[in-house]
């Protein structure tokens, strides 16, 4: 085969690439290595250039960036506009994945300077839709309608760069609340996809899809998009798609109530989330051509399986293993479901909160069935310790980080000293470190407050210490006609709300460690403490469908604050009910609410 050839075979795999991923990989490793042996420089950065784009789709961001920099520098240095441009577009798809917006709006605009040098409508109205999903991503709205819609109207525009800049609007519209303009625009979108066989897209959204019936509680049409998706990221080998059809089906059989298929589809999430994400595994990276290459070998075993009757026996075998699999994950649901009823029993106690502090509430509302908040409190000689907690994530890995964290604390109070809450926290920090083997990458751990009370009956004070990772402690204060504040239905409050400051570090999971911070003061009687995660403030809701946020959380504590502790109670949870109306509550809730 001649030099002019293979290049003509690559531009065809590079113009295929998004059809049929595969062949074009396959294509652009065989045509690597003749062009090596020749040497055809050209060749070579075309066949990197393809690589760049494929390893990207794989998700083994470190060789798509190595293969696209290699294409790159040949493109710059012999001023081949085109070839660096495409590069350029391949970089910027790394550091979207990489959350790298910056550096990704940076490659964006280059890349889009080449291309209306070059004059050729299709690549310029596509950078268009890119610059458009960049600024998406960075949650700069205006800017991304703006360049989606300049992407459709530019003349010239191909289907390909209209179908995804209407996915992308319609993915806008999702995040605005627009349901029916969502839903249009997907579809319009799929349309011109499928027509054009986009493979990538059309699995892209078949997910948005999903997505959009999941919120609209049409959880069959959710599944059958679901399963869509799935079945096209597999057949192109896009585990960016592949991951997020599992976790997405998870969600949509959890909804169903069908905990045993939910379970499995978070296992594959799970398997390959660690995979994607373990880009600093020298490695792994070295075994991903052999892992693609052992789908391959798979699905030739697949096919002489049904040609030989020999082979009959050993799929037997594996028929079995998948029924001892269903067994062994029947069992795991039931020890996760028995783990719920303990963390239940864990929590329940509300009244272990001390005979010394009577009044109180907690407001505790679990995202999923099995929580990633928790509440804790100990008493131990004359000091009250209390916690609100929030670990990693929510659900069943929420759940049993929370058991985790009551058995540390338990451990660590247990000890004969009395210890301050930044000891302890020091202390919590340095167990989950060891007994999980977190590494500084790692994301497991919590964001806590916890307080101490000492009361001294004969001086009637009452000595409160403090300290907190990432979350803080408001202290409620009545000061008569001082500092009046105005709560959310207008009126005024005769109340000071102090925020007490965090340390801005975790329990587990930090780079920088330093010893947690404690505050010392006295406390007055009628003062009301609040402890919390952050999951109230987060809920979205309201008239317009935005996050309560801390300024809103703020005001109706101060609302609130001089009522009975079991109207406070009341008020959080009617409140609450009022103001998520129909959204989906997004995180695990915990509010503890003391009087002095």
């Amino acid at each position: 085969m001649t030099k002019s050839e293979v290049l003509v075979d690559l531009e065809a795999a590079w113009n295929n690439r998004r059809s049929d991923m595969r062949s074009s990989f396959h294509q652009a490793k065989e045509s690597l290595e003749r062009c090596t042996q020749e040497p055809d420089l050209k060749g070579i950065a075309d066949c990197n250039k393809i690589l760049g784009y494929c390893y990207w789709r794989f998700s083994a961001f470190s060789l798509s960036m190595e293969h696209s920099l290699k294409a790159l520098e040949f493109y710059q240095l012999n001023n081949d506009l085109r070839g660096e441009a495409d590069t350029l577009n391949n970089l910027g798809a790394v550091y979207m994945f990489q959350k790298e917006h910056q550096k990704r709006l940076e490659c964006n605009l280059e890349c889009l300077k080449i291309r209306m040098k070059l004059g050729n409508a299709d690549d310029i109205s596509g950078s268009m839709n890119n610059i458009g999903e960049t600024y998406l991503e960075m949650g700069d709205y205006p800017q991304a309608k703006k360049w989606f819609l300049d992407c459709i109207n530019y003349p010239g525009s191909s289907s390909d760069s209209i179908a995804w800049a209407n996915h992308n609007l319609g993915k806008l519209f999702l995040i605005e609340g627009e349901y029916e303009p969502s839903e249009k625009t997907f579809l319009h979108s799929l349309d011109l996809s499928i027509e054009i066989s986009y493979d990538v897209l059309t699995t892209e959204t078949y997910l948005q899809l999903s997505t959009l019936h999941k919120e609209f509680k049409n959880y069959q049409k959710a599944l059958e998009y679901g399963y869509l998706a799935l079945e096209l990221a597999e057949k192109s080998g896009a585990k960016e798609e592949q991951k997020n059809a599992y976790y997405l089906l998870s969600q949509i059989k959890e909804k169903e109530n069908n905990p045993l298929d939910a379970l499995q589809y978070y296992k594959k999430f799970h398997s390959l989330f660690k995979e994607i994400h373990n880009e600093s595994n020298i490695q792994r990276l070295k075994d991903l051509e052999f892992q693609f290459e052992l789908e391959n070998i798979k699905k030739e075993a697949e096919i002489e399986r049904l040609k030989t009757v020999e082979l009959k026996a050993a799929y037997d075998q594996i028929d079995e293993q998948k029924q001892l699999l269903e067994q062994r994950n029947k069992e795991i649901v039931e020890s996760i479901r028995y783990a719920q009823r303990i963390q239940q029993a864990l929590l329940k106690e509300e009244n272990h909160v001390s005979e010394h502090l009577p009044e109180h509430f907690i407001f505790y509302r679990p995202k999923d069935i099995v929580s990633g908040d928790f509440y804790w409190a100990q008493e131990k000689n004359g000091v009250l310790y209390v916690a609100a907690a929030d670990c990693t994530g929510h659900g069943v890995p929420g759940g049993f980080l929370t058991m985790l964290g009551i058995a540390f604390l338990n451990e660590i109070i247990s000890k004969s000293e009395i210890q301050t809450p930044g000891e302890i926290l020091n202390e919590l920090h340095n167990k989950f470190i060891k007994e999980l083997g977190l590494q500084d990458s790692a994301k497991d751990g919590m964001d806590i407050t916890l307080i101490s009370l000492r009361f001294d009956e004969e001086t009637n004070s009452k000595e409160l210490m403090w300290a907190g990772a990432y979350n803080p402690l408001w202290v409620v204060k009545n000061r008569n006609q001082k500092n009046k504040v105005i709560s959310i239905d207008g009126a005024p409050q005769e109340m000071e709300l102090i925020e007490i400051k965090p340390d801005k570090q975790p329990i587990g999971r930090s780079e920088d460690h330093h010893d947690f911070t404690n505050h010392s003061f006295l406390l007055e009687k009628e003062d009301m403490l609040y402890l919390f995660s952050d999951g109230y403030q987060d809920q979205f809701g309201g008239q317009m469908g935005k996050k309560l946020k801390k300024s809103g959380f703020k005001n109706l504590i101060l609302s609130m604050a001089e009522l009975p502790i079991e109207n406070q109670l009341a008020g959080m949870e009617n409140f609450f009910e009022s103001w998520k109306g129909n959204h989906e509550q997004v995180d695990d809730i915990c509010v503890i609410g003391i009087k002095i």
